[in-house]
Protein backbone atom coordinates (compact mmCIF):
# COMPACT_ATOMS: atom_id res chain seq x y z
CA UNK A 1 0.00 0.00 0.00
CA UNK A 2 2.32 2.34 0.68
CA UNK A 3 4.03 1.90 -3.20
CA UNK A 4 0.85 3.10 -4.16
CA UNK A 5 0.69 6.19 -1.69
CA UNK A 6 4.23 7.14 -2.85
CA UNK A 7 4.21 6.39 -6.29
CA UNK A 8 1.56 8.55 -6.59
CA UNK A 9 3.03 11.01 -5.08
CA UNK A 10 6.23 10.70 -7.38
CA UNK A 11 4.41 10.04 -10.08
CA UNK A 12 1.59 12.99 -10.09
CA UNK A 13 2.56 15.74 -7.96
CA UNK A 14 6.47 15.66 -8.70
CA UNK A 15 5.26 14.92 -12.34
CA UNK A 16 5.95 18.81 -14.29
CA UNK A 17 3.10 17.64 -16.81
CA UNK A 18 -0.79 16.75 -16.18
CA UNK A 19 -1.48 13.29 -16.72
CA UNK A 20 -5.21 12.28 -16.30
CA UNK A 21 -4.30 8.50 -17.30
CA UNK A 22 -1.85 8.56 -14.26
CA UNK A 23 -4.63 9.72 -12.24
CA UNK A 24 -7.02 6.74 -13.00
CA UNK A 25 -4.37 4.34 -12.26
CA UNK A 26 -3.67 5.71 -9.07
CA UNK A 27 -7.35 6.78 -7.59
CA UNK A 28 -10.81 5.30 -7.92
CA UNK A 29 -13.95 6.88 -9.02
CA UNK A 30 -15.47 7.49 -6.31
CA UNK A 31 -12.28 9.79 -4.53
CA UNK A 32 -13.02 12.24 -1.97
CA UNK A 33 -10.33 14.35 -0.43
CA UNK A 34 -10.47 16.59 2.38
CA UNK A 35 -7.63 19.34 2.28
CA UNK A 36 -7.35 21.60 5.24
CA UNK A 37 -11.46 21.11 5.56
CA UNK A 38 -12.12 21.75 1.81
CA UNK A 39 -13.67 18.49 0.38
CA UNK A 40 -12.93 17.76 -3.31
CA UNK A 41 -14.52 15.03 -5.19
CA UNK A 42 -12.39 13.19 -8.13
CA UNK A 43 -13.24 15.85 -10.83
CA UNK A 44 -12.54 18.53 -8.68
CA UNK A 45 -9.25 16.67 -7.76
CA UNK A 46 -8.03 16.54 -11.38
CA UNK A 47 -9.08 21.10 -11.63
CA UNK A 48 -6.54 20.98 -8.46
CA UNK A 49 -4.03 18.78 -10.28
CA UNK A 50 -4.84 21.03 -13.32
CA UNK A 51 -4.29 24.20 -11.41
CA UNK A 52 -1.02 23.48 -9.73
CA UNK A 53 0.52 22.16 -13.10
CA UNK A 54 -0.08 25.55 -14.30
CA UNK A 55 0.97 27.35 -11.79
CA UNK A 56 3.98 25.52 -10.68
CA UNK A 57 7.66 25.32 -12.55
CA UNK A 58 8.65 22.19 -10.14
CA UNK A 59 7.84 20.13 -7.06
CA UNK A 60 9.54 18.13 -5.36
CA UNK A 61 8.71 15.77 -2.19
CA UNK A 62 10.91 14.32 0.44
CA UNK A 63 9.14 11.47 2.82
CA UNK A 64 9.91 12.23 5.91
CA UNK A 65 7.55 9.39 7.70
CA UNK A 66 5.41 6.31 6.33
CA UNK A 67 3.26 4.35 8.16
CA UNK A 68 0.41 1.85 6.79
CA UNK A 69 -1.86 -0.72 8.05
CA UNK A 70 -5.51 -1.90 7.65
CA UNK A 71 -6.08 -0.28 4.15
CA UNK A 72 -4.35 2.79 5.65
CA UNK A 73 -1.33 4.78 4.99
CA UNK A 74 -0.42 7.63 6.64
CA UNK A 75 2.69 9.75 5.52
CA UNK A 76 4.35 13.34 6.84
CA UNK A 77 5.97 14.62 4.03
CA UNK A 78 7.36 18.10 2.52
CA UNK A 79 6.55 19.73 -0.93
CA UNK A 80 8.96 22.15 -2.47
CA UNK A 81 6.60 23.80 -5.14
CA UNK A 82 8.72 26.62 -7.26
CA UNK A 83 5.71 28.56 -8.82
CA UNK A 84 6.01 29.97 -12.15
CA UNK A 85 6.84 33.64 -10.76
CA UNK A 86 9.85 31.85 -9.45
CA UNK A 87 8.89 32.31 -5.91
CA UNK A 88 9.36 28.71 -3.81
CA UNK A 89 7.15 27.42 -1.04
CA UNK A 90 7.76 24.78 1.25
CA UNK A 91 5.07 22.88 3.21
CA UNK A 92 4.80 20.21 5.90
CA UNK A 93 1.60 17.34 4.47
CA UNK A 94 0.11 15.47 7.12
CA UNK A 95 -1.61 12.97 5.06
CA UNK A 96 -4.35 9.54 5.65
CA UNK A 97 -5.00 7.55 2.75
CA UNK A 98 -7.73 4.91 2.09
CA UNK A 99 -7.02 2.72 -0.58
CA UNK A 100 -9.61 -0.19 -1.57
CA UNK A 101 -8.70 -2.42 -4.60
CA UNK A 102 -5.67 -1.15 -5.47
CA UNK A 103 -6.32 2.46 -5.76
CA UNK A 104 -6.70 5.50 -3.29
CA UNK A 105 -10.39 6.41 -2.35
CA UNK A 106 -10.03 8.87 0.01
CA UNK A 107 -7.55 11.26 1.27
CA UNK A 108 -7.54 13.28 4.61
CA UNK A 109 -4.54 15.88 4.77
CA UNK A 110 -3.52 19.15 6.89
CA UNK A 111 -0.99 21.23 5.07
CA UNK A 112 1.55 23.97 6.97
CA UNK A 113 3.12 26.35 5.02
CA UNK A 114 6.95 25.95 6.26
CA UNK A 115 8.27 28.61 3.91
CA UNK A 116 6.83 31.40 1.21
CA UNK A 117 4.54 33.45 0.90
CA UNK A 118 0.83 33.60 1.37
CA UNK A 119 0.47 33.19 -2.36
CA UNK A 120 1.41 29.89 -1.67
CA UNK A 121 -0.37 29.02 1.44
CA UNK A 122 -3.30 27.32 -0.30
CA UNK A 123 -1.45 25.47 -2.98
CA UNK A 124 -2.88 21.69 -1.19
CA UNK A 125 -6.56 22.95 -1.86
CA UNK A 126 -6.53 25.44 -4.57
CA UNK A 127 -8.46 24.57 -8.01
Amino acid sequence: MEKIVIGMLKDIIENPHYDEKLIHQYFANEYKQTVDHITLDLDQFKKHIQKLKGLSQSAQIDILNCVSGNETVFTKHKVCSTLKDGSIHTHKVLAEFKISNGKIINCEELTFLMEGSDTGKHLGSVF
